[in-house]
């Protein structure tokens, strides 16, 4: 059995897979950012400890945005997270007898949709997370880009309008500012508050979150449709630059907001230059937890590709 750990800015999953890379166990317990990275992976390691007692895990991988080292073992910074140099694989190969290994959490979402969902086969494709920010990742001539650092395909910061909102990265206008589950909830919260008769001001009374939006849209609310249609435009500008930079065979989105796929991908379609590029995770919210888990196996890959010369 393989443990995937997909770290998010709101919550983190967890998971446990088998021989086929089925889940055979999922959970998730919230990211306590306000407590800091110690409190963090003490949340983590607890979760770890319990699930040992029930699996026989031989391998376990980490999935989560922001920088890492050269030697991907520790997280050097994660805008949305509070850490600051801290050593994972060391702290969790303290609960588990058996190889640890990191990765960008975009990374996993992207090496689980390469491997075992819709991208198998491909040469080139793109995978763009949806969550508390924007995170990438791209397959080039089936090699996985890096960067100089390991933060190489950061696609959630390159700027769409430079006037734009600040952005903890230090640019004004990123993508992640206007197509991020964050932006989309903020464009409702705003709505709510200039349309409080309207459906979604009613849906909203229960809370707000990724899915607020879908569900107005599909009870024909008017308003819904007016933010999900402006949300949309920015997230398509977003693809369409990210197309022409890469050229890949296909697009893969996951993440919580592509949940209500058919809505997500009817509302992009007049806008995207190549429709028929861009598709929903074959994996769902699941890529992330399940790509963590494959990270042994890819590099088992990476290992055999230099043993090649390749």
């Amino acid at each position: 059995m393989n443990l995937g750990i997909d770290i998010g800015g709101t919550n983190i999953k967890i998971g446990v897979t088998d021989k086929n890379h089925t889940l055979v166990y999922k959970d998730s317990l919230p990211t306590r950012s306000d407590a800091g990275s110690a409190v963090i992976m003490g949340d983590i390691k607890e979760k770890c400890k319990a699930i040992k007692q029930i699996y026989n895990i031989t391998h376990v991988g980490i999935g989560c945005p922001g920088d890492k080292d050269d030697a991907n073992v520790s997280i050097i910074a994660a805008g949305n997270l509070p850490f600051n140099n801290v050593p994972v694989v060391a702290e969790l190969s303290e609960v588990f007898d058996c190889d640890v290994y990191l990765d960008n959490d975009a990374n996993c979402a992207l090496i689980a949709e390469w491997l075992v969902g819709s991208g198998q086969g491909c040469n080139d494709m793109v995978m763009i997370t949806i969550g508390t920010g924007i995170g990438g990742g791209c397959i080039v001539n089936r090699n996985l880009l890096r960067g100089v650092h390991n933060d190489g395909g950061e696609l959630g910061h390159f700027v769409i309008d430079p006037s734009g909102p600040d952005c903890p990265c230090g640019q004004k206008g990123c993508f992640e500012r206007f197509a991020s589950a964050t932006a989309l909830i903020s464009a409702v919260k705003k709505a709510v508050n200039e349309n409080p008769t309207s459906v979604i001001a009613s849906l909203a009374k229960d809370g707000i979150n990724g899915s607020t939006a879908f569900k107005a849209y599909g009870m024909g609310c008017p308003v819904a449709e007016t933010v999900l249609d402006e949300y949309a435009k920015h997230l398509a500008t977003g693809i369409n630059g990210i197309r022409y930079i890469f050229a890949p065979e296909l697009i893969s989105l996951a993440g919580g907001i592509t949940g209500d796929s058919e809505t997500l991908i009817k509302l992009l379609r007049s806008y995207l230059l190549a429709p028929s590029v861009v598709k929903i995770s074959s994996l769902g919210g699941d890529a992330g937890i399940i790509g963590a888990s494959l990270l042994y196996k890819f590099a088992k890959y990476y290992l055999s590709l230099r043993k090649k010369g390749g």
